[in-house]
């Protein structure tokens, strides 16, 4: 298959689904650090509790892409970016979109499949999902009072800006290393990523 064919097989970015949990965390253990990944029940119990915070890019050579954007109370969310609380605590913590309500995101992952000759393609598709995702929350009643993040890569430290993110003074002491925590408004990313 040539590089325009597996580009044209690229789908919308979607919601994950359990039989996508495999999947998942083989491109996850493939881009973060071990002390980054978390296992298949994490995953699934999160998903059980909201399952529309996990969006993937599938192709038909598998899922490219992931961003995952987590509804939290102002305290967890707090905590998170403080380092009170770890990512593998969060299961506990994520709320549903049943209702109309306040959150607080907690932009968890965003991954691209960088081995694929077809990542530039794929982190545009990714990256463009992030507005559409924060709209479709806008017209479910979501309220977004923030967005924040953990850059735990040279590269999350240079994508975050880009997509509307400024990088605070403060930063994340976990696992013997200091990560740059961002911050972020809906309408700094909206006004960052132009579709």
């Amino acid at each position: 298959m040539n590089e325009n064919n597996k580009e044209n097989s690229v789908t919308d970015i979607t919601k994950a689904i359990p039989s996508d949990i495999y999947s998942m965390l083989d491109l996850n253990y493939k881009i973060y650090p071990a002390e980054w990944h978390v296992s298949e029940e994490y995953v699934f119990k999160i998903m059980q509790k909201n399952p529309e915070v996990y969006n993937v890019l599938r192709t038909d050579t598998g899922i490219k892409g992931i961003f995952s954007l987590f509804p939290l109370v102002k305290e967890d969310y707090e905590s998170i970016l403080r380092g009170e609380l770890e990512e593998k605590e969060l299961s506990e913590m994520v709320l549903d979109y049943k209702n109309p309500k306040e959150v607080y995101l907690y932009f968890i992952s965003i991954i691209v499949d960088i081995y694929d000759v077809n990542r530039t393609h794929y982190a545009k598709k990714i990256i463009h999902g992030i507005p559409e995702e924060l709209r479709r929350l806008e017209k479910l009643g979501i309220v977004v009072k923030e967005i924040g993040a953990v850059a735990i890569s040279s590269d999350g430290e240079r994508i975050l800006p880009k997509i509307g993110f400024s990088k605070q003074k403060e930063s994340l002491d976990l696992h013997n290393q200091k990560y740059p925590v961002f911050r972020a408004s809906v309408g700094d990313v909206l006004k960052s990523i132009t579709i």
